[in-house]
């Protein structure tokens, strides 16, 4: 072992005798989940995606043995383990379809591979894999959607900190908290009593936008994390470093246009006069389709018409955010927000943009405002 006598080269081959010790486990692990797998497989029956039929429990059992075989490896943090593993069990069950011609379910397997890699910081990998779990799920989401992976604690231990007082594994307030505490501000800039819960109740009906939403909400808190971690480090002498600032663009915008998304959804749902301009709008650009949204409201046109602007520097674009900050919070100022920090973030994209940055989350805050308001305006929540 290490010791004052140790050399670089002594503690090299100790370093891999140890490295060695450690995986030899995982690899009987891996073995006989994979002997207890295969057998199991031959008993399986084939899966209806589309029309489940037995009890929701049943549908993963074939998967059963094996995975609690593998599930100590995420339940006790050796998360790379446990990601190597549901990678693997994967890989066989793909195969044993494919050579016998038989779809199976494999919810638990992509569910447990998702949260593992979410677990290591593989924020896109593990939202696929949970995205996957969703798709293999679709047949019992319909009838039930608590039974989302998205909604498994499996899950929310680490999206809302469950184990870790509200903080996630990277530190800072976990992703579901920090779109709680978004909530909570629009509760006291407006004096409202809105709960977290509808962003979800109305994400119900589509698997698919509640992953973005998830997507957004892990990548903008990682990124957060890791631009305060760097600060605390003093890595740069000035400002930070570009791939963060352009991942933080990144979670902004997908933020936004899901959220384009979820007015077009409720806008093609309402009842309209003239077929032709809601086209028009579902088919047009974010600012067409707030027009046709809130253009009868008093404050349109002097509010958020006339504030539009499009910025084509940096400069420009953090001197808007500087000058519509220091005006008082309305939801004029929430969709205005969201209209000019969707284009910028798509077409110009330069993130020399200081002041924007040091007040992200107030602006993130403003975005999921613009949501929620929305929400309510349509009676949609």
């Amino acid at each position: 072992m290490s010791s004052v006598n140790s050399t670089p080269l002594s503690n090299l081959k100790t370093g891999t005798v140890l490295a060695v010790d450690s995986l030899t486990p995982y690899k009987k692990t891996l073995h006989l989940g994979i002997l207890d797998l295969e057998m199991d497989l031959m008993n399986a029956k084939p899966y209806d995606h589309e029309n489940p039929k037995g009890d929701y429990e049943d549908k993963n059992t074939y998967f059963n043995r094996a995975n609690n075989l593998g599930i100590s490896f995420l339940r006790l943090g050796a998360t790379g383990f446990s990601k190597m593993y549901y990678w693997n069990m994967l890989n066989r069950i793909n195969e044993h379809e494919k050579q016998h011609q038989k779809p199976l379910n494999k919810g638990m397997v992509c569910g447990n591979l998702g949260v593992s890699a979410l677990a290591e910081g593989d924020i896109d990998g593990g939202l696929a894999y949970l995205s996957w779990a969703s798709c293999e799920d679709r047949g019992w989401i319909k009838g039930d959607p608590t039974k989302n992976i998205f909604e498994s604690p499996l899950y929310t231990q680490f999206a809302k900190g469950t184990k870790r007082q509200g903080l996630s594994q990277f530190g800072g307030p976990a992703p579901c908290i920090m779109l709680s505490k978004a909530v909570e501000r629009y509760n006291h800039d407006y004096n409202q009593s809105v709960d977290v819960n509808i962003i979800f109740k109305e994400l119900e009906s589509t698997p698919e936008h509640r992953a973005l939403l998830e997507g957004s909400l892990w990548t903008i808190h990682r990124n957060l994390c890791l631009l305060r971690e760097e600060n605390r480090r003093g890595i740069y002498h000035k400002g930070n470093n570009l791939f963060t600032r352009l991942r933080l663009f990144d979670g902004i915008i997908i933020l936004c246009r899901l959220i384009e998304l979820r007015m077009k959804h409720h806008e093609s749902r309402m009842k309209i006069l003239d077929p032709s301009t809601l086209k028009k709008a579902l088919g047009g650009t974010l600012g067409s389709l707030l027009k046709h949204i809130f253009s009868r409201e008093a404050w349109y046109e002097t509010q958020l018409k006339r504030r539009i602007r499009r910025p084509q520097t940096p400069k420009s674009f953090d001197n808007f955010i500087k000058r519509e900050m220091a005006r008082p919070n309305s939801h004029a100022r929430n969709l205005l927000f969201l209209l000019v920090i969707r284009n910028y973030s798509t077409h110009i994209c330069n993130p020399e943009t200081p002041f924007f940055f040091e007040h992200f989350e107030n602006i993130f805050n403003e975005v999921i405002e613009a949501y929620i308001y929305h929400l309510k305006f349509r009676n949609v929540a």
